[in-house]
């Protein structure tokens, strides 16, 4: 594991091998969530991509990894953990928060 400043982003060991393999690139973004009864959360979310424009990025090396990171969450997310859940092809990211978020 890893940690960064600023925004305290850890990536777990398991995830930084998967990530390796699908290319060694991670993005960190926030994703809008519909609530049934109208409301929406941003909540974070981890893709094995490079993200379109590379201009309005953060950019971090953690482990051979290349992480690209919102700066809206970089400025409001205090400590996120980056994790692989799931086995074999069905393989996938997640983002755990780990601090308080405002």
């Amino acid at each position: 594991m890893t940690e960064q400043h600023g925004l305290r982003l850890t990536i777990d060991t398991d995830a930084i091998d998967w990530i390796q393999r699908h290319g060694g690139i991670v993005t960190l973004r926030q994703s809008p969530r519909h609530g049934c009864c109208g409301g929406t959360a941003m909540l974070p979310v981890a893709e094995a991509r490079t993200p379109a424009t590379r201009d309005d990025w953060i950019v971090r090396d953690i482990d051979g990894v290349t992480a690209y990171i919102d700066r809206h969450l970089d400025a409001l997310a205090d400590a996120l953990t980056i994790r692989a859940e799931g086995f074999r092809q069905w393989r996938r990211l997640f983002v755990e928060t780990t601090g308080t978020q405002t």
